[in-house]
């Protein structure tokens, strides 16, 4: 950022100022000032606040007050001071408005509408904004105000992840920008545009727009918009594992912003850097970045940020076998994450999406409507704590894996010595290895299975190596590998319908799907032939598995894809939980649907439906 430029701008309006003796002339030098830096924050926009205030009080001037006023909610805004800035937004909006302020008027619902939805009243929010809406409805000259409410609406849709409402509304904001000579805010509607690109995966047109916001701040000295393209320019890089790149760029924003003391955009900074502090092995400075937003969040009180930073230092607890610590923080971090996630259910729900108009006209919309837009589901099933859960048994299951190898190797020895051997008990020595030998590969299976279950549970990435597949031919070899396994003589029956298309899929993530759902239909199916029903749908492919088993009872539904679950009916059939709960996440990954149906004592339907692309 140019600070020459800055201190010029300010020198030159001191200049001014000083030369001109009339106080209502120095006041419109000072709001004209104001709305033209207002989003450096800078400490000198404050006093020059203060100061016109001052001649705006002494000469009874209350439309230039109200508009000062304004700029003054947004530098409390953004040093922490919420409810002075909401009470002085709620006591200038009228004014504004009657006035035809229409930027500052934006500007105050702006700002009063972020601080509702902060603190969690998105309901208010969103009445906050289309409130302003129908008062504008009828006004002109009032693009200035619709820039910004559509900004924020994107906004906040954006956060509930309605990425296409969230898309419509930063278009609507853009196409007004045309003639908008605050530029700090045509480059945030240009940061909200690339933020939907970044999160669709179009990593080069969202890298395209941040340069171009971070090009425009640094002409206009616009630290907090400049602050931000480097983050989310390097948080592309990052993506794109350039990591030097990456942390490069990140550490410009975090330099901004401890400049400017942006405590909360500081914490995603700091989290950041740790993230690729840990990721090279350097733990210790990594910790000392965690400490150092560990201490704002626990200051400011921002609950969401410090849940990943308390999950992060238990990752370098758990990595330094510190396991007391990594526990303690995985504990806190568990914690929060269900107050937070308690929240979020409570708040972001259909009616909390209802729109002010909606609610205006609501005597006209039938009360089963109103009813579908309420709150739709309660609490997630507990997702941290089988986050905690399975990165615990993972790391079980790796201490497990050196003692296995070291009985493997010992039953091989053991073989060679049998087949030496003249002894009598020969046959039953074999015998007693093989069940050894099979006992090992069970539990190897098993800790493999778990290992898998921790990394998807614990968020870590997987690649997806997509290729086109003809599905007829995927499941004729799946088919035949298990019917030759059959000792009972059972097949696998195919039957087909539609037009074969072909589908882009992991092969090997559908192979594990598909085993798993198979094996499972011959083990509770005996003496009956399971089948498979390839369907070709329009837009997706059917692949449904079908046996005439024993059925799950219906209590046990809905805990079907919880891991290490078992239906109360399995008697002595040999498992381990774990082959659905995998399953489930795979078919996920391949943003497909996994649904169990099933009758007690009348066999189980397992229906896996994929998109072609």
């Amino acid at each position: 950022m140019n600070s020459t430029t800055i201190e010029q701008k300010h020198k030159l309006l001191n200049t001014k100022l000083s030369r001109t003796s009339d106080e209502l002339a120095r006041l419109r030098l000072i709001i004209v000032f104001c709305r033209n830096n207002y989003n450096t924050i800078h400490k000198d926009t404050l006093l020059y606040v203060k100061a016109g205030l001052k001649i705006a009080d002494k000469n009874k001037q209350m439309v230039e007050a109200a508009v000062l006023k304004t700029y003054l909610s947004f530098y409390l805004l953004h040093h922490e001071k919420r409810k002075e800035a909401a009470s002085v937004c709620n006591s200038i909006l009228p004014g504004l408005l009657k006035t035809r302020h229409y930027k500052e008027y934006g500007l105050a619902i702006i700002i009063l509408s972020q601080i509702q939805w902060a603190r969690g009243d998105f309901e208010k929010a969103y009445n906050s904004v289309y409130r302003a809406f129908d008062q504008l409805k009828y006004k002109r000259n009032k693009n200035s105000a619709l820039i910004r409410l559509h900004w924020i609406l994107g906004g906040f849709s954006l956060d509930l992840n309605e990425l296409d409402e969230s898309y419509r509304h930063y278009s609507t904001s853009n196409k007004f920008c045309q003639e908008e000579t605050d530029l700090g805010m045509v480059s945030y509607v240009k940061i909200g545009l690339a933020s939907i690109y970044k999160k669709k995966r179009d990593y080069s047109l969202a890298f395209e727009l941040f340069q171009e916001a971070l090009s425009a701040s640094q002409k206009n000295n616009l630290w907090l918009v400049e602050s931000r393209a480097y983050y989310e320019l390097g948080m592309i890089h990052l993506l794109r594992e350039n990591t030097k790149e990456a942390q490069a760029l990140i550490f410009k924003s975090y330099t901004i912003r401890k400049e400017n003391n942006a405590l909360p955009a500081l914490v995603s900074s700091l989290t950041s850097l740790a993230e690729i502090d840990f990721d090279k092995g350097e733990h210790e400075e990594a910790k000392k970045k965690l400490k150092e937003a560990y201490s704002i969040c626990s200051g400011k009180n921002l609950k969401s940020k410090m849940a990943k930073v308390l999950l992060l230092l238990a990752k370098i607890a758990e990595v330094n076998s510190e396991f007391e610590s990594a526990l303690d923080y995985y504990k806190k971090h568990t914690q929060l994450k269900a107050e937070l996630t308690k929240v979020e259910t409570e708040n972001k729900h259909q009616y909390l999406k209802l729109n002010y108009k909606a609610k205006k006209t609501e005597q006209d919309i039938s009360m089963e409507r109103v009813t579908n837009r309420k709150l739709k589901s309660a609490l997630d099933k507990e997702k941290d704590l089988n986050d905690l859960k399975s990165r615990f048994v993972s790391v079980t299951s790796h201490q497990f894996r050196t003692p296995m190898a070291i009985i493997q190797s010992n039953t091989d020895l053991v073989n060679m010595i049998i087949q030496n051997s003249e002894s009598k008990q020969k046959v039953q020595l074999e015998r007693a290895n093989r069940r050894i030998q099979k006992e090992i590969h069970t539990m190897v299976s098993l800790m493999d299975d778990i290992l898998i279950l921790g990394k998807i549970s614990s968020g870590k990435a997987m690649t997806l190596n997509q290729t086109p597949i003809n599905a007829e031919n995927f499941c004729h070899d799946i088919i035949s590998g298990f019917n030759e396994l059959q000792k009972d003589n059972r097949k696998l029956i195919l039957q087909k319908s539609g037009k074969m298309k072909m589908i882009m899929v992991d092969r090997n993530l559908l192979k594990h799907i598909l085993r798993n759902l198979v094996s499972n239909a011959f083990k509770y199916s005996a003496e009956r032939n399971p089948k498979i029903d390839l369907v070709f749908e329009k837009d997706n492919l059917v692949i449904s598995v079908i046996d005439k088993g024993i059925g799950i009872p219906k209590q046990d539904l809905p805990n079907l894809f919880e891991p290490f679950h078992r239906a109360t009916n399995v008697g002595e059939i040999s498992g381990t939980g774990l082959g659905l709960s995998i399953a489930k996440e795979y078919v996920e990954l391949l943003n497909g649907r996994l649904t169990v149906h099933s009758v007690l004592n009348k066999g189980t339907t397992a229906v896996l439906s994929l998109p072609y692309q």
